[in-house]
């Protein structure tokens, strides 16, 4: 780590505090298409009847 970072961070804890709050991070990319893969296997998965999902079998 670099010896300047540590004081750096200190003097600056409230901006940096402030700025993480208003930009909190993104989740990664592949966490998000896993995401989008899931919701859409759920809602292929989902009979469109109003049956249950134990009844068909």
């Amino acid at each position: 780590m670099h010896p300047f970072l540590p004081e750096f961070a200190a003097d600056r804890q409230g901006e940096l505090l402030a700025a993480a709050v208003r930009h909190p991070p993104r989740p990664p990319a592949r966490q998000r298409l896993g995401w989008w893969l899931m919701e859409l296997g759920l809602r292929l998965a989902t009979p469109k009847r109003r049956e249950g999902l134990l009844e068909g079998i």
